[in-house]
């Protein structure tokens, strides 16, 4: 595995836990949880159009994806909203490692049926392990939130 990828990764990763930050603010300063998942999108949209028609991965596709490959912008929509509506109740840290042991159940079942064009590959022992320590770490979190709360 690079090292580059992985801390690339990881660096992906926190910038998902300050965005969460950053719209549950924005969420809190327009009263709506959906209208700060708009805003966000629509701002990134603007960015991504402006290093798209400046050239700056140089793709210009010939034609238009299939329609169930636009799912993932759905998902992402939904992905915003409901860590808005439940990182505000859960926190930041509780809501961040229960998505990230949602992607790695979800990367299991998709990845062990071969499901969206993935190679089937079975779990493993480590896989297996990894949901579990993020089970274990969801649930301390959010105790340890409500626990503070009371």
């Amino acid at each position: 595995m690079s090292l580059v990828a992985l801390l690339a990764t990881i660096g992906a990763g926190i910038g998902l836990s300050a965005g969460l930050a950053f719209n549950l603010r924005l969420a809190a300063v327009l009263g709506s949880p959906l209208i700060a998942t708009f805003v966000t999108f629509w701002v990134g949209a603007a960015l991504l159009i402006s290093l798209w028609a400046l050239g700056l991965d140089g793709a210009r596709p010939d034609t238009w994806p299939a329609l169930w490959t636009l799912v993932g912008g759905l998902l992402g929509v939904t992905y915003v909203t409901l860590s808005l509506i439940t990182g505000a109740r859960l926190g930041a840290g509780a809501s961040t490692v229960a998505v990230t042991l949602g992607q790695v159940v979800g990367a299991a079942i998709i990845t062990g049926l071969g499901w969206l064009g993935q190679t089937a590959q079975p779990p493993t022992l480590a896989g297996i392990l990894s949901a579990a320590l993020l089970l274990g770490a969801v649930g301390l979190l959010a105790a340890d939130r409500q626990r503070k709360q009371q």
